[in-house]
């Protein structure tokens, strides 16, 4: 990794006592008070919480800190103004209770002892008192959590196995060197881990315990019990082991472990003392707070060097990626997008990488599937027909060990294969399609533009009259796994049917079609329902599933197919895209407008396609006060992705006949973009917009229409207004910047801030005009 710049590449986190928050949010703590800042694929965590004894997590987010068993400020108030001291008998029935022979329950007792636990003096070198009751209160529950933990790991061997096998899958995926990180009764699960590694396989380049139980004689005793001898072995695999230890740590009772290892030399060094634990005294177990002391930062920041933790670096596994990779269990399996590098020297090129490492994600997961051939492929859902791209479904280890190999195996980046969701007669006079219509008869006439969406219900009278009308060209369904099939009316149902969720007809019926049906809940008068370029042809892509949502690969393919329709025809039969869906944008992974999907789009932009997309649908968040009430709030920069691309028109909305007046929608989002740019473009009607229903009853005109909200529904005028300018002006055809710039110099200003509107509502009459 280049951003490691030391002996270490990958640290590696082992939490202690007692029960957790989830494993992201721990791994997250942990790096704020190493580090200062969460860090991604440099940073993973072994998670060894007994959710049978603690079936729900502790409750936390990445800014609360690991203080383990503890007690609130406001619990300590009051505890102490009332006097409340701890029983010290039922911690001695929880140890009769969890023993099951009378070695193991001396054992327990002897640790409680060791801790001051029983209400009898400390014996040993780290000899001290916890006087007052609050403080008492706080290693009673300390010592009830270790109790517990450390009876697992001594006696219950499912229990240890599990503990131990929590770090072991952490390293067997590669990445080393490490720094190992270990907390409390994590560093016993760690040690006896390591001792046994074999340090031709892994380089261990330093080991930090801190709080650790192997300061509790009792603790020591049983490991050279087991071990079978007098003092306790270096791990062979470890090239310094740093041991850390507070005073008034309970659990690290003897703070200096020299005279208890064998043969550390120069190898071993220690730091105790007073307030070592920055959260000492009310807390001197804490994690964090050992965390947080700058000569533990130092000597973990000496070894991996000082481009670790620089907040931008040459990552390739993404933070997002790597969070869910924490969040979810060994066995689960991540949607992962794995970007293609630059064409390789040597024969072959790009499609030999490919293949190799196609190869590699088949060896890999055949492993743990038992899997081979087109059942292997199917289950863990592998693309290899994506031109810069492969997708999988991919477990942690996989994932992680494909990481290791990324520069062998030729690509770039492992990315999450983000979902994206389906956003959701009057309007066409708002952008002026009525008028220039009537003066222009731009009707979007041989002009091809595609929507990716939840596919298209060809079927409905908007697009098809038998004889009359077809509006809808083809269809490719891209949710399903391998290159997909083109659609045609003489494929029935599959084609007239493709939506089953009802957004993307609702869509596409905004851009072109036409009808006379009544109004949706307004008797049977009908009336005629047109699309801004009713003559346009649409090419349907299904990129959302049933329920309206999809994956970044799904999309990518869609793109493609697109770009290769075109190709192949040799100039443009696809002349622009819609793409009225979109999803959350994490600024900390990715360059904003530079997502494997933002690229792809990039790429058809200078092809010559014009692409439009929804803004997004998350100007109001509701807020909890601390009155515990949630109360609505308008929210700037909440442009999703892909409409962050800087080469694309993204579409806010607007209310459908009055936008002077009523403005921009409250839901409509808003800019800038992360990194400062203006968002959205432009404005369009969105909100309780009438069109095509794909639950139509042909022989019901009354079934054929329904009502919709959300910049979906602004994307698509938008779209239908440059199909109709390109159907008159066809000199701009292939020309996207000079057709966006056109669009952005010929808008309604309605009177609100840039960053809510663009530069308005884009007014067709004006463009044809003007050209």
């Amino acid at each position: 990794m280049a951003a490691a710049q030391g002996e270490a590449k990958t640290v590696i986190y082992i939490h202690g006592i007692g029960n957790k928050p989830t494993a992201e949010v721990l791994r997250c703590q942990w790096d704020k008070a190493l580090f200062g800042r969460g860090m991604g694929e440099r940073t993973r965590l072994a998670y060894w919480v007994n959710r049978d004894r603690y079936p729900t997590p502790e409750p936390g987010t990445c800014g609360d800190r690991d203080q383990g068993p503890t007690i609130n400020q406001a619990e300590q108030r009051v505890l102490s103004a009332l006097g409340v001291a701890p029983s010290r008998r039922d911690l001695g029935e929880l140890a009769d209770a969890l023993a099951g022979t009378p070695a193991e329950s001396e054992m327990l007792h002897a640790m409680l002892e060791e801790m001051g636990a029983t209400g009898t003096p400390q014996r040993g070198p780290g000899k001290r008192g916890l006087l007052d009751k609050v403080n008492e209160i706080l290693l009673k529950m300390i010592s009830a959590a270790l109790l517990q933990d450390v009876h697992d790991f001594f006696f219950d061997k499912k229990r240890r196995e599990a503990m131990e096998r929590s770090l072991l899958d952490r390293m067997e995926s590669g990445g080393g060197p490490f720094v190992v990180v270990a907390h409390s009764q994590g560093s016993m699960i760690a040690y006896e881990v390591l001792r046994k590694l074999d340090p031709a396989k892994y380089d261990v380049a330093l080991f930090v315990t801190i709080g650790s139980p192997l300061g509790l004689p009792s603790v020591r005793s049983m490991f050279k019990r087991s071990i079978g001898k007098k003092k306790l072995p270096f791990p062979p695999c470890v090239r310094h082991w740093y041991n850390v230890a507070d005073r008034q740590d309970p659990v690290a009772l003897d703070g200096n472990l020299t005279d208890d290892i064998e043969n550390p030399g120069q190898r071993f060094s220690n730091l105790q003392g007073a307030d070592v634990n920055t959260d000492s005294p009310r807390n001197p177990h804490s994690g964090s707070g050992y965390l947080s002391n700058l000569h533990v930062r130092a000597k973990v920041r000496e070894v991996v060097g000082v481009g670790f933790d620089q907040p931008v670096s040459n990552t390739v596994l993404i933070k997002d990626l790597s969070d869910q990779l924490e969040a979810n269990g060994a066995e689960h399996r991540h949607e992962v997008l794995i970007e293609l590098d630059k064409l390789p020297a040597g024969e072959g090129g790009r499609e030999a990488a490919r293949a190799a490492l196609v190869a590699r994600i088949r060896g890999l997961a055949s492993e743990t599937t038992k899997l081979k051939n087109e059942a292997l492929d199917d289950e863990i859902y592998l693309e290899d027909n994506l031109q810069r791209f492969v997708s999988a479904k991919l477990t942690r280890f996989e994932i992680e060990s494909l990481r290791n190999d990324y520069q062998a195996l030729s690509f770039k980046r492992l990315w999450r294969d983000a979902g994206k969701r389906a956003l959701l007669n009057q309007s066409r006079s708002v952008i002026q399609a009525d008028a220039a219509q009537t003066a222009y008869r731009a009707l979007g006439q041989k002009i091809g533009w595609a929507v990716l969406d939840t596919g298209i219900a060809a079927g409905h009278p908007h697009f098809y009259q038998k004889g009359k009308r077809d509006v809808v060209a083809a269809q490719w369904d891209c949710t399903v796994r391998g290159k997909p099939r083109k659609l045609l009316r003489a494929d029935g149902v599959a084609f007239s049917k493709l939506d089953r969720n009802g957004h993307g007809t609702h869509v596409a019926g905004v851009i072109a079609g036409q009808c006379s049906a009544p109004v949706p809940g307004d008797g049977k008068e009908k009336v005629d329902f047109a699309g801004i370029a009713p003559l346009a042809q649409l090419y349907g892509f299904k990129v959302l599933d049933d329920d309206g949502n999809g994956r970044d690969s799904w999309i990518i393919k869609a793109v493609q197919q697109v770009a290769d329709i075109n190709d192949h025809a040799g100039e443009l039969v696809i002349h622009g895209m819609n793409l009225s869906l979109g999803g959350y944008f994490d600024a900390e992974s990715y360059g904003c407008g530079f997502t494997p999907l933002c690229n792809e789009l990039r790429r058809l932009w200078r092809q010559g396609v014009v692409v439009v997309l929804a803004a997004g649908n998350e100007g109001l968040a509701w807020l909890v006060q601390n009155d515990g009430e949630s109360y609505p709030a308008n929210m700037d920069m909440t442009i999703g992705d892909p409409a962050n691309l800087e080469d694309a028109i993204a579409v806010g909305s607007v209310h459908k006949g009055n936008p002077h007046s009523y403005g921009v929608s409250y839901f409509s989002s808003r800019g800038p973009t992360a990194d400062g740019r203006h968002k959205p473009d432009v404005v369009a009607p969105g909100e309780k917009i009438i069109s095509a229903h794909y639950g139509f009853k042909a022989s019901d005109p009354s079934t054929w229409m329904v009502e919709m909200s959300g910049t979906s529904m602004a994307a698509p005028h938008v779209s239908g207004l440059i199909a109709g300018f390109l159907s008159v002006r066809r000199e701009f055809i292939g020309f996207p910047d000079r057709v966006k710039q056109i669009v952005l110099n010929h808008c309604t200003d309605i009177g609100r801030d840039p960053y809510m509107q663009g530069k308005g509502i884009p007014n067709m009459i004006q463009m044809l005009a003007s050209t």
